[in-house]
C-alpha cells in the first residue's frame, strides 16, 4: 500500500514542475568608462517612496557581485551606509540623480565619496508579489499514521530594476531590469513535495549578470 502511494507521489511529481519565465533589458543613455581602482556601490530606494525592496535580494545582488566580478571595487551596501551614516538613511538619502548636486554640497560627503575613490551607484527599485494562489492542503493523524493530502499553488512575480548614477557627472547613464514571473507547486499524497518557482534568486541572478555586463 504505501508502496504504491510513493510511486503515485513520484509520478505526480514527475508531471508537475514549476515554471518560470525570465526577461531582462538593459539601456545604455551616455558613454562612460570604469577606470581600475575606482568603485561602485548599490543602494534601494527608501520605504518612505513606497518602495519595498527586500534586504535579502540586496544581500544576494551583493553576494553575486562581490563573488562574481573583477573589473571594479564593489563596496558592500551595509558598510557604505554604515561608513555615510546618517546621510543614505531613508529620510535623508537622494531619491533621483538631479538631487545629487544639492547633496554634494556637504564637503564630508563630497570628500568621503572621493576618498573612496565611488565614481557609480546603482540605484535599485522593485519586489516580489503574489499574484494569485489556488488550491488545499489537509493534513491529519491517526492511530495508523498521519498524512497530508491536497494540491496547492501561487503565481509571484519577481520585478527589480536599477538606474546607474554617474556622481561626477549628476546623472544617469543607464537602465537595467530583470523580471521573473513563475509558478510554484505543492502536491501532496501523504508527504507534502514543494516545487518552488525561486523568482527572486532568478531575478537576483539575471540582474547581477546585467549590471557584470553593464561594467564589462
Amino acid at each position: 500500500m504505501h508502496r504504491n502511494i510513493l510511486l503515485s507521489s513520484l509520478l505526480l511529481m514527475t508531471l508537475i514542475t514549476s515554471c518560470s519565465t525570465t526577461r531582462v533589458d538593459q539601456e545604455v543613455n551616455l558613454p562612460f568608462e570604469l577606470i581600475e581602482g575606482q568603485s561602485i556601490v548599490i543602494l534601494s530606494d527608501s520605504y518612505h517612496t513606497g518602495n519595498k525592496t527586500e534586504i535579502d535580494f540586496m544581500d544576494c545582488l551583493n553576494k553575486n557581485l562581490k563573488r562574481k566580478q573583477n573589473k571594479f571595487n564593489l563596496i558592500p551596501t551595509n558598510q557604505f551606509k554604515n561608513d555615510f551614516y546618517p546621510w543614505f538613511e531613508p529620510s535623508t538619502a537622494p531619491q533621483n540623480a538631479e538631487q545629487l548636486p544639492k547633496f554634494f554640497k556637504r564637503e564630508i560627503i563630497k570628500n568621503k565619496l572621493e576618498k573612496l575613490k565611488i565614481k557609480y551607484i546603482i540605484n535599485i527599485t522593485g519586489e516580489t508579489t503574489t499574484n494569485s494562489s489556488s488550491g488545499a492542503l489537509s493534513c491529519a493523524a491517526g492511530p495508523g499514521g498521519g498524512g497530508c493530502f491536497g494540491f496547492a499553488w501561487w503565481d509571484d512575480t519577481s520585478s527589480y530594476s536599477a538606474s546607474v548614477w554617474d556622481l561626477n557627472e549628476a546623472t544617469v547613464i543607464g537602465s537595467l531590469s530583470a523580471s521573473v514571473t513563475g509558478t510554484s507547486v505543492i502536491p501532496a499524497i501523504v508527504i507534502p513535495i514543494p516545487i518552488l518557482a525561486r523568482t527572486q534568486s532568478n531575478a537576483c541572478e539575471g540582474l547581477s549578470n546585467q549590471i557584470l555586463g553593464f561594467f564589462s
